[in-house]
């Protein structure tokens, strides 16, 4: 039997004790399944391990260049993705957040694709985005947010649910949204 033969095995008989009824169980079997198979890193999400003396740092990288890191689906994808994934990893110690954009460190939320979305691919994407944020808030590990540039709205966010905050010179934290009468998250 292969490793992921014994993972799936393993999987199978823990959530069969812990849940009821075979659509838990099969969610949070696929939801391991996809851990496990998927790569860390998405176009928009990097990661990186460092090593030698930084061994047990991981830097997750936001790199939207073309939107100065605005958060869409698939970089909200990736986010959620990286930290369920991170939430697992023994060998993870710390886990900072930066950016490799200029001058930005993350946008917020990009309004120029809500702007194509439904309203209840809205109130998902909103809902997707806070529980994103609440696994951040919950890694078992120390989270720092590296901020050099902007770090508007969601951004802000962002670095709000990591424990520690690391500003450089240039940085620049707001909620431009309060300006339009709505309630950051």
């Amino acid at each position: 039997m292969g490793a992921l033969g014994m993972v799936t095995r393993s999987l199978t008989r823990h959530y069969s004790k812990k849940n009821s009824g075979p659509f838990k169980l099969h969610h949070q079997y696929q939801s391991w399944r996809t851990l496990i198979l998927e790569p860390l890193s998405s176009e928009s999400v990097q990661v990186r391990r460092l090593s030698d003396a930084d061994s047990g740092i991981v830097e997750v990288n936001l790199h939207r260049p073309e939107t100065k890191n605005a958060i869409g689906n698939e970089m909200l994808r990736g986010l959620r993705h990286t930290f369920e994934t991170l939430e697992m990893d023994d060998e993870a110690n710390v886990v900072m957040i930066s950016s490799s954009v200029p001058k930005a460190f993350c946008a917020g939320a990009d309004l120029k694709e809500r702007k194509e979305m439904t309203a209840s691919e809205v109130q998902f994407f909103v809902n997707s985005l806070r529980s994103t944020f609440a696994l951040l808030e919950a890694l078992r590990v120390p989270t720092i947010a590296v901020i050099e540039g902007a770090a508007l709205g969601g951004g802000l966010e962002m670095a709000l649910a990591c424990d520690l905050r690391i500003c450089g010179e240039n940085a620049v934290l707001g909620l431009p949204e309060t300006g339009l009468a709505i309630i950051p998250g």
